[in-house]
């Protein structure tokens, strides 16, 4: 299953790979892009559309992650809490309704 998995994932980014290709191919004409401290060299509108999609993805990602590993140690934590929770004796668990 992990192989299917593998490679699906693996047909998919060729996909894209591919239709990212001529996409480039077909938008040839050039653009400056002029920031405030630096001018890039003229490149074709599909490479600079391109790697703003990927400048785009890349830096999305890299804010995600710390946010899902402390929701992963936040998780692990809370599990670890429950299943302590679970293992004490049946006894201690019904002591406090005797009373009432």
């Amino acid at each position: 299953m992990a192989m299917l998995k593998f490679c699906f994932y693996l047909l998919v980014m060729l996909i894209f790979i591919v239709l990212g290709l001529v996409f480039s191919f077909r938008n040839q004409s050039l653009v400056n892009v002029d920031l405030l401290l630096y001018e890039f060299p003229p490149l074709s509108v599909g490479i600079w559309i391109l790697s703003s999609l990927i400048i785009g993805v890349i830096l999305g990602a890299s804010l995600a992650y710390p946010k899902n590993i402390l929701q992963n140690i936040r998780i692990k934590r809370l599990a670890k809490k429950a299943s302590k929770n679970n293992s004490l004796p049946a006894q201690i668990k019904i002591e406090p309704n005797k009373g009432h």
